[in-house]
């Protein structure tokens, strides 16, 4: 099996522990900070998940104290036993484990180099399971750390022969338990964290299946609430509502009311109108709904009254308003990237606007211009 990276010199003769501890470079594993003198896994070349399990703990709770918000992501790798199958029935000099190790490897390669190219001061990648990966990292906010995790999906499906799935959750200071005796509470804090994103990938892996969609998403969730008191929401463990082309699958979890709300992990809309969302459920089917914000975090409402597990996987994606006029889509998608309403312009304002952009004469007048246009609709909308 092909191992990049490995440098294993040859042991002295006498040495007795030579055939059975693998000699490796610590220098590649990848880590900063988080969980230094682990051991390597032989197969990913990532931390192996007992020393990970052993130090992460400690980590999460240190990172956290200090007021750092803290990203853990989970890949689980899509279809890897029909993959196993596959080889050991038509691939003679491959039977179907080694294929599945060969994927593995392949795998701790890709994170192995995409980690090294993150900014992150603290964080790792260890293993999680037989064809899992983790990586953990102290963060500035969710939505880099979201576009990470992307690349790296977008890297992995390039070189493997199969897709992997991730699912991720952020957790700042106030999703510490209030408790916090002298006994291990941050091992169970940190095994709450795991359960969380492993429960948010496997709920959304289940209802890809029953819908016969493909693989590779990103999945979003919120960390269990450490008590029964509603924490204050720091607003930086939640992700932006999709704009644009974007798609958002998240875990939706109800928020107890009698309202009757799925609470979204992510931030709420600015303004008493809420944010139009094109929403598909585990069943395939679609609807528009308004998203409003209770106390900064996006909510939807639905019958959550029969809901079982964690919570309900959703497919959000934006919902383009409507103008009576034509609005250009680079003008579009500037107003609602700045979550700004283009109908508080009067008509003839609009008019006059829509002809100075249409009647640019270079790509850099026309940039200019819908920035002055998004800088007069905002100053419109204080006013």
């Amino acid at each position: 099996m092909d191992m990049p990276g490995k440098h294993c010199p040859k042991a002295p003769a006498h040495d007795p522990l030579a055939s059975s501890v693998p000699l490796f470079d610590p220098a590649q594993l990848p880590l900063r900070e988080w969980c230094a003198g682990s051991r390597e896994d032989a197969v990913t070349g990532l931390i192996a998940f007992p020393d990970f399990h052993s130090h992460i703990p400690r980590a999460l709770a240190a990172a956290l104290t200090d007021g750092s918000l803290v990203g853990l992501a989970i890949g689980d790798v899509d279809g890897l036993k029909a993959h196993v199958e596959k080889a050991n029935a038509t691939e003679p000099d491959c039977y179907g484990h080694l294929a599945g190790n060969k994927v593995m490897a392949r795998l701790g390669a890709v994170t192995r180099s995409w980690f090294h190219t993150q900014p992150w001061e603290a964080g790792c990648a260890a293993t999680f399971g037989g064809d899992e990966v983790i990586i953990a990292a102290a963060l500035d906010d969710a939505p880099t750390f979201h576009r990470a995790v992307a690349e790296l999906r977008d890297r992995l499906t390039d070189e493997l022969p199969v897709r992997v799935s991730f699912a991720l959750t952020f957790a700042a200071a106030e999703h510490l338990p209030a408790e916090r005796g002298p006994g291990g509470w941050k091992h169970a804090f940190t095994d709450r964290l795991l359960a969380a994103v492993d429960r948010c990938l496997f709920t959304h892996k289940a209802a890809r299946r029953t819908a016969g969609g493909d693989g590779g998403i990103i999945a979003v969730t919120q960390p269990p609430p450490p008590g029964k008191a509603v924490p204050a929401r720091d607003r930086r463990a939640l992700m932006p509502l999709p704009t644009g082309a974007e798609t958002l699958h998240v875990l939706a979890r109800p928020t107890g009311t009698r309202a009757r709300m799925l609470l979204l992990p992510c931030t709420g809309p600015v303004g008493l109108r809420g944010k139009r969302l094109r929403v598909t459920f585990p069943d395939g089917t679609a609807r528009t709904a308004v998203a409003v914000s209770l106390h900064g975090q996006a909510a939807i409402p639905h019958d959550t009254a029969a809901m079982e597990g964690p919570g309900i996987p959703l497919i959000l994606r934006p919902i383009r308003e409507k103008s009576a006029r034509g609005v250009p889509d680079d003008l579009a998608a500037a107003l609602e990237r700045a979550r700004l309403d283009w109908s508080v312009l009067p008509a003839h304002e609009q008019a006059q606007m829509l002809h100075l952009i249409t009647e640019s004469a270079s790509d850099d007048i026309r940039t200019a211009r819908i920035t002055a246009v998004i800088d007069a609709v905002a100053t419109r909308t204080r006013s």
